[in-house]
């Protein structure tokens, strides 16, 4: 039982150091970012080989790309519209794209500290017990709204609850079967 509880405190600290380092990063990766707008070319040059730090900064922390949306003249009388995703334009000069990307940043910013707090906040950890089904499912790509995860999410509660009462009905009986599994190895 201690080990257990050893590595359960494990993991909890290793999620609480890992955001409170990214979330010291920030002025870091926030330097590199300001160095793609400098006027200094080796600056510059610098910063824009570590845009994939940047981007993956954000990425990990959970921020979603933007889009802009943009219209310009392409000649002729004809203008061309489209959208523009801010990841993959980070370190565009024009200032609607370097203040989303600058906004993505705080935002990434702010997930990592909040997920900081909520590694030691112990009503976190009993979420994602109670909701480990719509996490699991959700990791692997299916909608977090989807029938599939509400039906299973049911199921596991449904299981929780019978076991919880199997446990305390019958805890010797449970014991001794736990016991003969684990000896029969």
């Amino acid at each position: 039982m201690t080990n257990f509880l050893i590595i359960i405190i494990i993991l909890i600290m290793t999620h609480a150091i890992y955001n409170l380092i990214n979330f010291l990063r920030y002025n870091s990766i926030l330097k590199k970012f300001w160095g793609m707008f400098c006027d200094d070319i080796a600056i510059r040059d610098k910063s824009l080989s570590q845009k994939n730090t940047i981007i993956n900064y954000i990425k990990f922390a959970g921020v979603s790309d933007k889009t802009i949306s943009f219209s310009q003249s392409v000649g002729y009388g004809y203008i061309s519209h489209g959208k523009a995703s801010v990841l993959r334009n980070i370190g565009n000069n024009r200032q609607d794209m370097a203040s989303a990307s600058y906004e993505l940043l705080l935002e990434a910013k702010g997930n990592y500290w909040s997920r900081f707090i909520n590694s030691i906040n112990p009503f976190y950890w009993l979420r994602i017990i109670f909701f480990i089904p719509k996490y699991l499912l959700s990791y692997l790509g299916v909608p977090a709204d989807s029938i599939i995860i509400k039906i299973l999410q049911i199921f596991y509660w449904l299981v929780g609850i019978i076991f919880t009462f199997l446990i305390s009905v019958y805890p010797n009986e449970i014991k001794d079967f736990i016991n003969l599994v684990i000896h029969t190895n």
